[in-house]
């Protein structure tokens, strides 16, 4: 698991828009929201890795994470 967060967008939204492009992470606070409230932070975006993933998934991932931050840049 890796869990991240991104200066130019809420991770719901992070969440929402690599939904449409057919990627799945989760966003809120994942157990974690003693951490989040420590640094500030709405929330978390997280992206889960297994055996079964691809290296083209992880691509399609960073790819769709650029994406986003144009969006919000």
């Amino acid at each position: 698991m890796v869990s991240f967060s991104l200066a130019e967008a809420h991770p719901h939204d992070v969440a929402q828009l690599l939904d449409r492009r057919g990627i799945a992470v989760r966003a809120g606070h994942h157990c974690a929201m003693p951490l989040h409230e420590k640094y500030g932070l709405p929330a978390s975006t997280r992206a889960s890795f297994y055996l079964y993933n691809t290296t083209d998934e992880v691509d399609r991932l960073i790819e769709g994470l650029y994406a986003v931050r144009q969006i919000f840049a």
